[in-house]
This record gives structure tokens, sequence and C-alpha cells, in this order.
């Protein structure tokens, strides 16, 4: 049991990934007004990547984490394998130079959730899997982020938690 304490944060990873999943599904009658989505697996990961900002092998959970997730929403490989790792990179690189306090780490998971939706539409509008205007995304971002941040506000501790006390692959028995 002592050996599994290196692998928590995938495990609740997975959790989020189920929680996004049954959340999209039982909460899609309220999310329709204005199309919001619920991104919870992206909070986490870069809420994890915010709060642990040296750990180079959560990038490596990241790409694992979407690869798993673009599988489970979409069918294929493409969309999360390349954005969730490529903000966990980012934003390990921009904490650094950020201040330790709450709401900076809050406008910085919304904005880079925008900027993740905006990828998720322009890599699926030029794929032909939706035909979506630009007009209607942009409508579509304001709930999403709304939902996001009541989302980002309810998990915040459980992820700040969760990346200080067990980071992933870390031996922290080293360190006591």
């Amino acid at each position: 049991m002592h050996s599994l304490r290196r692998f928590v944060l995938a495990f609740a990873l997975y959790v989020a990934l189920v929680l996004d999943g049954s959340l999209s599904f039982y909460l899609h009658q309220f999310m329709v007004i204005g199309n919001g989505a619920c991104l919870i697996l992206p909070i986490g990961v870069m809420l994890i990547a915010l709060f642990d900002d040296t750990n180079e092998k959560e990038i490596w959970l990241a790409l694992i984490v979407g690869i798993i997730s673009d599988l489970y929403f979409w069918g294929f490989i493409g969309i999360y394998a390349v954005g969730l790792p490529f903000c966990c990179w980012l934003l390990q690189k921009v904490a650094r130079f950020l201040p330790e306090v709450f709401w900076v780490k809050i406008l910085v998971v919304l904005l880079t959730l925008a900027v993740l939706n905006i990828y998720s539409w322009l890599v699926l509008n030029i794929v032909g899997l939706i035909n979506v205007s630009i007009r209607a995304m942009l409508a579509g971002i304001l709930p999403t982020l709304g939902w996001s941040l009541i989302f980002t506000l309810l998990s915040y501790p459980i992820w700040a938690k969760l990346a200080q006390s067990y980071p992933f692959m870390v031996n922290l028995d080293n360190y006591r």
C-alpha cells in the first residue's frame, strides 16, 4: 500500500475523468444554456501543474491522461493528448513567475481553459467532426468559464492537497 502513494494523482485524475463524464451526462440539461462544458479533468491537470512546477513526470502523466480521455470522450487520440501535456508544461513554466496567490491561479486556469476550448473547437472544425461557427463557439466560452469557475473553486483545495502531499512518482520518504 505504501508504494501506491506515488500514484495517488493518477488515481485522482481517473476519478476526475469519470466524474467529468458523469456530471456532463447528468448536468447536461443545465449546461445547455449557452452550451457550457464540464472540464473537471483539464482543471485538475492545470492545478497540479501550478502547484508542483518542478515535477517533469507530471507532463508524462498529462500525456497518458490525455490519451485515455481522448479515447473516453472522442474515440480517437488527438485533442487532449496534445493539449493537456502542453498546458501542463506551459503552466509549470509560468508558475515559476506567478505569485502564490489563490486568485492568480484561478485566473490562469480560466484563461488556459478558454484557450484549450478554442483549440478543441479549431481541431474539431478542421477535421470536420463539428460545424460550429466562431460566434457560437465564442458564445459558449462564457458559460463554460462559469461552470469551470464553480468546479475550480470546489476542487481547488482537493488538488492542492493531492499535488503537495502526493506528487506523481516522487518518493517523499527521502525528504522526511
